[in-house]
């Protein structure tokens, strides 16, 4: 009785240990295992801070006229008694040049002078006397001749006979030499007086020096004025115009381009513009040290052709990470 006891508490042992071992397989199959993580390597556009010379150069369209150049107008409405010129035409001083017919406007003199001798009051004399003045400018101006030697660059084409109305261009006189180029309409506000600039005209390159920028303008001048620039050539490149590569006939269509170094900083410590960040309005570079990224407030100075100087925060040879555009 005693051994059935034994033999049945050893079962009993034994089946617990089944059971026991039996959760502790399931305990294993339930177990989460956690991967081990890799790391992504962040990559930036950057460029190094450097030492060099920065600037921009300014596209300016430009047109071309005469310093001394004189425009000679009908005085009224009439015919063309002569015409001695072409364009493109080289004249002395004094030379005729083109004159209208003033028969009718001698008449009318004649007639004046008559009433003037014949009246006795001293008002309508006067009255007379101005209207006279009037006519004698009138036929003085029907007569051109050359005021100085220079050239035909505009003129009326018309004949004897040919009628011209008040205030047509008869013909204009121009001295060649004094040929400029000039912008009026405020694309020139970054040139200053005395500037050396490069010059395009007719696919020809030539040199000349800013003669009148805004700069120069007076504070009382209007807003007109302050939008002008004009620049010479210099005096070979202007005879080389003028009589290698007919100068006059550029002039007569008009167009020039400016070429201006209007920035340049020789030797600066200088970044690319998208380095240069902005917390608020104060100016930061982001600086890469291996793996690390630091910002650092900087000073800068001019921006020219793409690069931003820097005046102090970051040294030559500091790595900067650029802005993503």
């Amino acid at each position: 009785m005693n051994a059935k006891r034994s033999i049945a508490g050893l079962l009993a042992t034994l089946s617990l240990l089944v059971a026991v071992t039996g959760c502790n397989d399931n305990a294993v199959e339930n177990e989460i295992y956690v991967p081990i993580g890799t790391t992504t390597k962040v990559s930036y556009k950057t460029a190094q801070a450097e030492i060099k010379t920065i600037e921009t150069e300014e596209k300016i369209p430009a047109a071309l006229d005469f310093a001394t150049s004189t425009t000679f107008t009908a005085p009224f409405n009439g015919k063309v008694k002569a015409c001695n010129i072409s364009k493109f035409m080289k004249v002395k001083a004094g030379d005729p040049l083109i004159s209208l017919d003033t028969t009718d406007l001698d008449f009318q003199i004649k007639e004046l002078e008559i009433k003037i001798a014949a009246t006795g009051d001293y008002v309508q004399r006067g009255y007379y006397q101005i209207e006279l003045d009037k006519l004698l400018e009138q036929r003085n101006a029907a007569v051109v001749t050359a005021p100085y030697d220079g050239v035909i660059s505009k003129c009326a084409y018309a004949k004897e006979g040919n009628e011209i109305r008040a205030g047509e261009v008869m013909c204009v006189v121009v001295v060649p030499e004094t040929i400029y180029v000039y912008n009026s309409e405020g694309a020139g506000k970054n040139l200053r007086f005395g500037m050396d600039v490069n010059l395009k005209i007719n696919s020809v390159d030539y040199k000349g020096v800013v003669t009148a920028a805004p700069d120069t303008v007076p504070s009382t001048a209007s807003k007109n004025a302050a939008k002008y620039c004009a620049v010479t050539l210099n005096d070979e490149d202007a005879d080389r115009l003028i009589n290698e590569n007919d100068g006059i006939s550029a002039a007569d269509a008009g167009w020039a381009t400016i070429y201006a170094i209007t920035t340049k900083r020789v030797n600066v410590l200088s970044v690319p513009d998208s380095a240069i960040k902005k917390n608020g309005n104060d100016p930061f570079c982001t600086i890469l040290q291996g793996d690390q990224k630091f910002d650092i407030p900087v000073e800068t100075g001019a921006s020219a052709g793409g690069y931003t100087e820097i005046l102090s925060g970051i040294n030559e040879g500091d790595t900067v990470i650029l802005a993503e555009k």
